[in-house]
């Protein structure tokens, strides 16, 4: 899976921390053991340059190893010990004799404010602990000179500007970063979307040339002698048509208005059925049940009776449907030869037409039935 781009960004953060940090390394070693003598002879004070060197080569063998920036806590630690070293250097070097505080203090902490602008993500943070590195430089000045602390504060306004076009750079490159994976995404939804379009045109053509056509052939060319069969026959085939042409295929939105067009289809395929659903017209739910959920209702009931039609072996079926305390009901009943349900004969349709086709809209449907006995499908669907 190809990485996103924000990942990578983070990856650079954590890659220029460590170039930064070695860097600071390289240069205040270079200071300390070359080109500054006045080291020479005073022990205790490598020691605690060393003590500060520790916690960047902590944070950079971190970095490198995981790629990442490392954890606040650990950041705030590592800050911290230079904050409090700052001053501390300075003193100690004042203390054992120096005649001025350590020269590679200065280039250390201006690095160190490039790493706060890189590793922290918001500017208040960033600003607190410029706001710190600045405060602790001129305390050390003041600790290890005998200049006017306001010499100092070009080095610490040094410090704001590198932190602050380090913050900025990485918050551009975060940002751009977001930019081009949402770019990616869209990117993505838009190939997936013209990718369906596709085999949606190319799924219309089949129908068309095939399955359409050939409905209104039967009808067309006297094929089917029923009426009521060769009425079906053309109102499926006027359906089909509407839903090629980009129609909805159920333009009865009313979950009322949808069965009732069910229940007249069975009738003129000579199907008695006793239609009971005076307590869904008055319901109040009525109006608010979703348009999927009266495309369940209607397909399980039209799948419902006609294997009544095919397999009851009775022309009678009786159909309750209401609306009540947010769920919709509905139970088709007959009273045919039945079936044993360990035995459910094939070509029911039950499991996908009915029973899958109301789970797809979080509801549940049963079968109830025995040999002699008729079939009782009843369907429950929450609102909510």
């Amino acid at each position: 899976m190809e990485q996103s781009a924000v990942s990578r960004i983070e990856r650079t953060r954590a890659v220029t921390m460590i170039a930064v940090r070695l860097g600071a390394l390289v240069l205040c070693g270079s200071l300390e053991l070359i080109d500054d003598p006045r080291w020479a002879g005073v022990w205790p004070l490598p020691i605690v340059v060393v003590l500060l060197l520790l916690s960047s080569l902590v944070i950079c063998v971190l970095s490198g190893v995981r790629k990442v920036l490392p954890s606040r806590a650990l950041l705030v630690i590592d800050y911290a010990i230079v904050v409090v070293a700052c001053p501390v250097i300075p003193w100690c070097a004042r203390e054992l004799g120096a005649d001025r505080w350590p020269a590679s203090v200065l280039p250390y902490v201006l690095l160190v404010a490039v790493m706060v602008g890189i590793s922290f993500r918001t500017i208040p943070v960033v600003a607190a602990w410029t706001a710190a590195l600045g405060g602790a430089f001129l305390l050390g000045d003041i600790l290890g000179t005998d200049e006017p602390w306001w010499t100092a504060l070009p080095h610490v306004a040094g410090m704001s500007t590198n932190a602050a076009m380090a913050s900025y750079v990485a918050r551009v490159l975060t940002r751009n970063a977001r930019d081009l994976d949402l770019a990616r995404a869209e990117e993505v939804l838009r190939t997936a979307q013209l990718s369906e379009e596709r085999e949606r045109a190319r799924t219309a053509r089949v129908l068309h040339d095939r399955i359409l056509q050939t409905l209104e052939a039967l009808v067309r060319d006297g094929w089917i002698a029923d009426g009521g069969v060769r009425a079906q026959v053309a109102e499926e085939s006027q359906w089909l048509r509407a839903y090629l042409r980009g129609d909805d295929g159920d333009p009865e939105e009313d979950v009322l208005a949808a069965l009732e067009a069910v229940v007249r289809q069975a009738v003129g395929r000579g199907l008695h059925v006793e239609f009971n659903a005076s307590r869904l017209r008055a319901s109040p739910d009525r109006d608010r049940i979703p348009c999927e959920i009266a495309d369940a209702l209607a397909g399980a009931l039209r799948e419902a009776l006609t294997n009544v039609a095919k397999h009851a072996g009775v022309g009678h079926a009786v159909v309750w449907a209401e609306s009540r305390a947010g769920v919709v009901t509905l139970s088709v009943l007959d009273h045919g030869r039945g079936f044993d349900m360990a035995e459910r004969p094939p070509g029911l349709g039950i499991s996908r037409s009915i029973i899958e086709r109301v789970a797809s809209v979080g509801g549940e449907a049963g079968v109830e039935a025995a040999p002699g006995e008729g079939t009782h499908v009843s369907v429950r669907i929450p609102l909510s």
